[in-house]
């Protein structure tokens, strides 16, 4: 139980993270349940390698402004295609516990 807060939490610090270049293996909208509307939320998952070891997976979600359009979120999902590069950084205690570099999400 601790060890996931802690996982969770060290999240917050990814940026001093070291980083490598991941391939994308999906990118999904989800709609996700809210108690007066339903939002929509970006889903991209991934796999690495750090050196032999691996391979590391992982997935990064990001919620756009709720003011998007459903259309608007669409096309910021298809800037996402299966086996496209992308940086992501992980833990180097633990390369389970990684994210999507911030900057991917810039510009969206």
């Amino acid at each position: 139980m601790f060890e996931d807060l802690y996982d969770a939490i060290s999240v917050l610090w990814s940026k001093r993270w070291p980083s490598v270049e991941s391939e994308i293996t999906a990118a999904d909208i989800e709609r996700v349940p809210g108690r007066r509307k339903d939002r929509l939320r970006l889903a991209v998952a991934y796999k690495f390698f750090v050196g032999e070891d691996g391979p590391y997976t992982g997935v990064s979600f990001w919620d756009p402004p709720r003011s998007w359009s459903e259309q608007r979120t669409i096309a910021a999902k298809n800037r996402f295609q299966v086996g496209q590069q992308i940086r992501v950084r992980y833990r180097s205690d633990n390369p389970s516990v990684n994210t999507l570099d911030r900057a991917t999400w810039t510009g969206l």
